[in-house]
């Protein structure tokens, strides 16, 4: 039984000027308050299009057909500057993130484009997304381009290029041959969703495409103030029209006008535990998690990066999130090397989780998890020669439907191990992690590279849980082998 969990673990933790729109009958709205992890926006339309902001300010849709003019269409722009170091994570979808198949998965139609926009002056703005411009692009690609120290830049890129075809091919046959998918083997590439990074300081910005395509950093011409964040989508000529998602936004750090939300009922599952993280070298963290076993996660924890921008390098609670082996993560407040208490609670009616800490809320998460789900407590390390000790007391689980009985967890924890970090249970409810990380491949860290000690339980199935357990979750999302990771 352990063993068969261990594998089920692995597979789990495996911008506005040239480019800038002619809009026309806009109209603007003051978006809600947001929750902890996104912040609030304005939004405007040309004739034709729409702008919404959608599931507590985590999600942006723009759609819509040019009707008149060069460029138009709609875009929804942060209402506040950012600070002056951070990391915008978000994930943009094409064709509503319908899974059509490769060529068939549209941003829209004719000439279009879909970006993301930093916004840091008039000689330091950068624009990241997906632009189709007739002889410029043969079709939907990858742009980076905007001003840099008052230069213009541009680069196109394949939507989804010759190294990352590979690693799907590889996952799908090892799928298909019912092998395990190495805990380090990247995520499937859909070349109609991306998932994209900025990350800043005030010297400079960096993109990240799909966790491995890095351009930048780019340097500005001074020291800046945070940036203004648009998100824009839009059509060149008449009859051109776009439809696409920005979801699972995430700010990180403390943001203006956001609140933290509850949602209705009771949690189906949660996690909490005292928790200390401390260590040595340049990163160490200490989180809890639920998970399943489709690549979707949420954690929380302390995490100390010195080289984390937006912490200078002092501990900070830390966020992080998988769908479908997409992974993404917020710094939400400063923090120390004490004791702290950590839960965190996910509704399954509509896959939104708050992180508590404290005692008090701080943080949503929006994960849908499928199937099974499982519990873990972890401690990482960044580098060869980092030392990790991750404390963990009083940890507590439960899953379930109060209507149905409980489906909760096992009393069993099971550790799993790499690169000198180890795990082991102190207590009937205590767990630590310790050791220094090593054996790590050359030009590898914590962000492509599972460096973890952990404990892990699972939940009950039906058949040999406790009372009535219809409210076990027990079926797959998708019979696509590609989400097995």
């Amino acid at each position: 039984m352990i063993s068969t969990q261990k594998r089920f673990y692995l597979r789990v933790i495996a911008g506005l000027f040239a480019f800038a729109m002619a809009l026309t009958g806009v109209t603007a709205w003051q978006a809600p308050l947001a929750h902890a992890s996104t912040t609030s926006y304005w939004t405007a339309a040309s004739n034709g299009w729409s702008a919404r902001i959608q599931d507590h300010n985590a999600q942006v849709n723009l759609a819509g057909k040019s009707q008149d003019g060069l460029w138009s269409g709609a875009q929804a722009t942060t209402a506040y500057q950012m600070s002056r170091r951070g990391t915008l994570n978000l994930q943009l979808v094409g064709n509503n993130g319908q899974n059509c198949q490769p060529g068939m998965c549209t941003y829209g139609t004719g000439d279009h484009k879909a970006v993301l926009q930093m916004m840091f002056d008039g000689a330091n703005w950068y624009e990241i997304g997906i632009l189709s411009e007739g002889y410029v692009t043969y079709g939907p690609q990858i742009i980076v381009r905007g001003m840099n120290r008052g230069q213009m830049f541009q680069g196109i890129y394949p939507l989804v290029d010759y190294n990352q075809q590979l690693n799907n091919a590889s996952i799908i046959q090892k799928m298909q041959n019912g092998t395990a998918v190495d805990i380090d083997q990247q995520h499937y590439v859909r070349d109609y969703r991306h998932i994209i990074k900025a990350q800043w300081s005030s010297k400079s910005i960096l993109f990240i495409v799909d966790n491995t395509r890095r351009y930048g950093p780019y340097y500005f011409s001074g020291s800046m103030n945070g940036p203004a964040a648009t998100m824009m989508a839009a059509g060149k000529n008449p009859g051109d029209s776009a439809n696409v998602t920005f979801t699972n936004i995430n700010f990180s750090g403390i943001n203006k006008g956001t609140q933290v939300f509850i949602p209705e009922g009771k949690p189906y599952a949660s996690i909490s535990a005292n928790l200390m993280n401390n260590g040595a070298g340049r990163g160490f963290n200490a989180y809890i998690r639920l998970h399943d076993e489709y690549g979707s996660a949420a954690a929380a924890g302390i995490q100390t990066d010195r080289g984390a921008p937006e912490t200078g390098g002092n501990p900070w609670i830390f966020l992080g999130r998988m769908e479908d082996g997409i992974f993404d993560y917020d710094y939400v407040k400063p923090s120390d090397w004490s004791w702290h208490n950590f839960r965190i609670e996910w509704w399954a009616n509509s896959g939104w989780a708050v992180v508590w800490y404290d005692g008090r809320p701080i943080a949503n998460l929006k994960v849908n998890f499928r199937g099974r789900l499982y519990a873990s407590v972890e401690g990482d390390g960044a580098n060869n020669g980092d030392y990790v000790h991750a404390f963990f007391s009083n940890v507590e689980t439960q899953a379930g439907n109060a209507s149905v009985g409980d489906c909760g967890f096992y009393p069993e924890w099971t550790p799993t191990e790499t690169y000198g970090l180890h795990a082991k249970r102190t207590a009937n409810r205590d767990f630590e992690v310790e050791g220094i990380v090593g054996g790590v491949p050359a030009g590898r860290d914590w962000d492509t590279t599972l460096i973890a000690g952990s404990m892990i339980t699972w939940q009950f199935l039906p058949e040999n849980g406790q009372g009535n357990n219809g409210g076990c979750m027990t079926n797959s999302w998708s019979t696509d082998p590609a989400h097995r990771i």
